[in-house]
């Protein structure tokens, strides 16, 4: 092998596993090739090789978020970023600010995310009509909440879409009314899609440019692979061929897997299948860096969230006896869905956050799988709040569990208060999976959350904010894991989920050279201060990819 294909890593602290640490990496081809201690790797190559000194750096695998949305991660530049915001006045500050900087022509669609009313200061409730009419009277504005599965639309927005107090039920969502009929512009779940029917289509360059940001964003933080859902069935050629244009080009580029939704469709489904896309399928590679874009597992949603009140509890929610959140599909429909796909040798994942939802997941999966079997690896997103004889159904029939542990951030502060403290003492139980043995994977479902692997290994390990400690002795304590634990969860763990572990998420001879540099080393500082921890560096198949 000539000079220019090698590479050699030195003068780092290299993770090779739980407690096994080495000195330096010899990449060759963008693959492992050897490891070492520091001399014995940099004899072991030709004068000329590229030799990358670490300084002291924590080599790890590069991370892989096991579940986010690049395009709607990237479609957040040019929004009404509400994320942070501690009061609805916030809110519409920051939406006009953003048309004063923007000026966007009147009756062009302004929208927003991010908005989440449990952490306001004040009055804590969604936002209205009459609220985002002051920000603007002339533009239809639409604003999601920070979950993705609530929106909030102006006056314009409602009149924009048809919807006025004839507007129809909608099955598995809600469109909410005042006393007198008329629309709030509150709409859940299935309903959010009658407001956001008129928007205009991205054209194909502002998607390409969008994932393009969102890749960027990705390696900042040490992500080189995501499992991403971009996909809603009809819109898979299209966005599976920007991807390859931008494999095909230069530029920031990150492993995908698509994670495809079906908008609980037959035909959908049945395309899928009848194109032989079944899950691990390669769908872009190159010689030099491997699979670049696979295809994934088919997506479901059984139900909506915590904080809006939609994820489906088996008992009334505490602060608002009138619900138990919802089923947006029928029982005997998803059961459909999950028997067809796994004939079609596809995997599923199900976004599933109440105990009610998880009980029903897992009831349809032990009719496709068995104990100990579950060779499609079929999965629940979010996994929630639960119940410990759901997890240890999970553990029984190998049942993925692909959870973000950043979510605790936002919940923690309205679990108690919704489910009640039984119930949320065996919830976000990332101690009782491990031990459990199920598998797991970490991520963000970025943008609901913030992209960092950082800060998602932060609040697993110590389970309170990083800013202040609090909790102080961590929410659940029992719940926490291991900083090994984490990491492996964000890499071997996600790779697991995608079918990519025998060539991803190790450090070891073989592997693909996807790594992530950190400033600190997050297994030897004490635990509150991982949060601090940089990634300095990211590589993809052996080639710099990111960096300060």
């Amino acid at each position: 092998m000539e000079s220019r294909d090698l590479k050699v890593i030195h003068n780092a602290k290299v993770y090779e596993g739980r407690g096994k640490f080495s000195q330096a990496l010899r990449i060759e081809g963008g693959r492992i090739a050897g490891i070492g201690g520091n001399a014995e790797i940099l004899e072991s190559v030709p004068a000329g090789t590229e030799k990358i000194d670490a300084e002291g750096c924590l080599v790890i695998p590069a991370f892989n978020d096991s579940h986010l949305h690049l395009l709607w991660l990237g479609r957040r530049e040019g929004m009404i970023e509400a994320a942070g915001a501690l009061s609805i006045e916030e809110v519409l500050e920051r939406g006009r600010d953003l048309i004063v900087r923007l000026k966007p022509e009147p009756g062009a669609y302004v929208q927003g995310a991010g908005v989440n009313p449990d952490l306001f200061t004040g009055e804590k409730r969604d936002l209205t009509r009459y609220d985002l009419d002051k920000i603007s009277r002339v533009h239809p504005v639409i604003i999601s909440r920070h979950c993705g599965h609530t929106v909030y639309c102006n006056s314009l927005a409602l009149k924009m879409a048809g919807l006025d107090e004839s507007a129809p039920h909608v099955e598995g969502g809600t469109f909410e009314k005042d006393a007198n009929g008329r629309p709030t512009g509150v709409l859940r779940e299935n309903a959010n899609a009658l407001v956001r029917k008129p928007v205009p289509a991205l054209e194909k360059d502002e998607i390409r440019d969008k994932l393009r940001l969102a890749m960027k964003k990705a390696l900042s933080v040490g992500i080189a692979s995501v499992g991403s859902c971009d996909v809603n069935g009809p819109d898979f050629d299209e966005i599976s061929n920007i991807y390859r244009e931008i494999y095909s080009g230069a530029g920031p580029r990150v492993r995908v897997t698509m994670q495809c939704g079906i908008s609980n469709s037959d035909d959908i489904l049945a395309g899928y299948i009848d194109r032989r896309l079944s899950t691990g399928k390669v769908l872009y590679e190159t010689p030099e860096s491997g699979a670049l874009l696979k295809m994934g597992p088919v997506k479901l949603f059984l139900d909506g969230t915590l904080g809006g009140q939609t994820a489906w509890m088996r008992q009334p929610y505490n602060d608002k006896p009138e619900t138990s959140g919802f089923a947006v599909i029928e029982d005997a429909l998803f059961r459909g869905f999950v028997r067809k796909a796994s004939e079609g040798n596809m995997q599923i994942a199900v976004h599933a956050i109440g105990d009610a939802a998880l009980n029903a997941v897992v009831s349809a999966f032990e009719g496709v799988t068995s104990p100990g079997n579950n060779p499609l690896r079929h999965g629940v997103v979010h996994c929630q709040v639960s119940r410990r004889e759901d997890l240890e159904r999970m553990a029984r029939n190998n049942i993925l569990a692909l959870v973000q542990p950043i979510f605790l951030a936002d919940d923690m502060h309205i679990l108690e208060s919704r489910v009640g403290l039984e119930l949320a003492s065996t919830s976000y139980a990332w101690g009782s999976m491990e031990k459990l043995g199920i598998p797991v994977s970490y991520g963000t479902d970025a943008p609901v959350s913030d992209l960092n692997p950082l800060l998602g290994i932060s609040w697993a390990v110590n389970r309170c904010d990083p800013l202040n400690g609090l909790p102080r002795d961590g929410f659940y304590a029992a719940e926490k894991v291991d900083v090994s634990t984490a990491v492996d969860a964000y890499t071997s763990g996600s790779a697991y989920s995608a079918f990519s572990e025998n060539y991803l998420g190790y450090i070891k001879p073989g592997y693909f050279a996807d790594l992530a540099f950190i400033d600190k080393d997050i297994f030897a500082i004490p635990p509150d201060m991982i949060h601090k921890a940089r990634v300095i560096r990211t590589m993809l198949a052996g080639e710099t990819v990111w960096e300060i």
